[in-house]
């Protein structure tokens, strides 16, 4: 499946403008009030469990049931968020690989059969990207295949993944990236290195030059700073140089509510629904259930809504107070206006977002 041709309709172009400046003109107070009234993203976690067991994740810690979503559980979220006005999903859990879902293929070609979902992307670690076929993971509607590895010999990978897959890995990504290429390129993969910081080494491997080669050098990244995952991950699970985040005190995370309190819906794989994906291990912020109440009812209802109050008056929740990856919501308003008015109008107006795509106009245009 090739990606649609992107038509530069004069119209479009002009409207894309208008809405990038009137964006910026709205004050961060309306914004608030449109985040509060509808969410603006979307993740699904088919799954919980991970077939790799990485020592700078906290997976190894996780005490909640792992399993897999039932299918009937799956419809159900994705036939609200279609009739929400859809958008991009993601099908990346807080830990945990979707392709250990066996229906995962099935379950990314269901959610881009609705003609509101856009696009859709996963992060896996790569063991598995074989397994069911280049060809079927390439042509399923995923949009963006994030791969997160380590790369320069076997010893490393075992160390830091904890299994002994280094060869199949790399293998993996090579004939992936090579298909992806010969297929027209319908899928952005990206790779995300759990390596050591000096680039010196591993930009020399001849897996680093034959990466860059198929997806070039902006498509890769390295981490050189993780969370502490509640203070389970300490420096020495780390790659060679790398260093844990500094975490804010509470004193100043209370000034202002967590942006993913305002941002995200992320039902989990039993049903509950969070709001944070970040390094909320256990489903602490739990908000609801998707066998019990719609998506907008969950996103409207009391928990949320006490959970962004409480914290105004210092009363956060546990996984909060340690987490690294705190941004307050107005400085990411300011940072992606566009993004939440867009969104919020593909949520009140989705017949907006219908002609656009009879249009053939590429999504990621905003």
């Amino acid at each position: 499946m090739r990606r649609k041709k992107l038509v530069r309709n004069p119209l479009f172009t002009l409207r894309t403008r208008l809405i990038d400046k009137a964006a910026r003109m709205v004050p961060v107070a309306v914004y608030r009030r449109l985040m509060e009234s509808r969410f603006i993203n979307f993740g699904v976690e088919t799954t919980n469990i991970c077939n790799a067991d990485c020592t700078f994740c906290g997976y190894r810690f996780m005490e909640r049931r792992k399993t897999v979503m039932e299918w009937e559980l799956y419809e159900k979220a994705i036939r609200e968020f279609a009739d929400n006005g859809g958008g991009s999903i993601n099908f990346t859990p807080t830990v945990g690989d979707p392709l250990v879902d066996k229906h995962i293929i099935r379950k990314i070609r269901h959610a881009r059969a609705q003609p509101s979902i856009t696009s859709a992307m996963l992060y896996t670690n790569g063991i598995l990207l074989h397994r069911f076929g280049l060809d079927e993971l390439l042509t399923s509607g995923l949009t963006r295949l994030a791969i997160s590895t380590y790369i320069g010999s076997r010893e490393g990978y075992k160390h830091y993944y904890g299994k002994d897959k280094y060869e199949t890995v790399v293998r993996n990504i090579d004939a992936i990236g090579r298909r992806n290429k010969e297929l027209g390129s319908p899928v952005l993969i990206t790779l995300h290195l759990r390596i050591a910081r000096d680039e010196a080494d591993w930009k020399q491997t001849e897996e680093y030059r034959r990466f860059e080669d198929l997806f070039g050098g902006s498509n890769i990244s390295f981490l050189e700073s993780y969370d502490a995952w509640s203070g389970r991950i300490q420096e020495e699970d780390l790659p060679t140089g790398c260093e844990i985040s500094e975490c804010l005190p509470v004193s100043v995370k209370k000034k202002s509510p967590c942006f993913e309190l305002y941002r995200r819906l992320h039902v989990l794989a039993d049903g509950n629904v969070g709001a944070c994906i970040c390094t909320d291990l256990e489903s602490e912020i739990k908000i609801g259930n998707i066998k019990e109440q719609s998506l907008q009812e969950i996103w409207q209802g009391e928990r949320l809504a006490k959970y962004r109050s409480d914290w105004l008056n210092g009363d956060l929740p546990e996984v909060c107070k340690t987490c690294t990856r705190y941004t307050p919501v107005e400085q990411f308003i300011a940072e992606n206006p566009k993004r939440i008015l867009v969104d919020y109008l593909r949520r009140v107006a989705p017949w907006l977002f219908a002609a656009r795509r009879r249009m053939q106009i590429n999504d990621n245009d905003y």
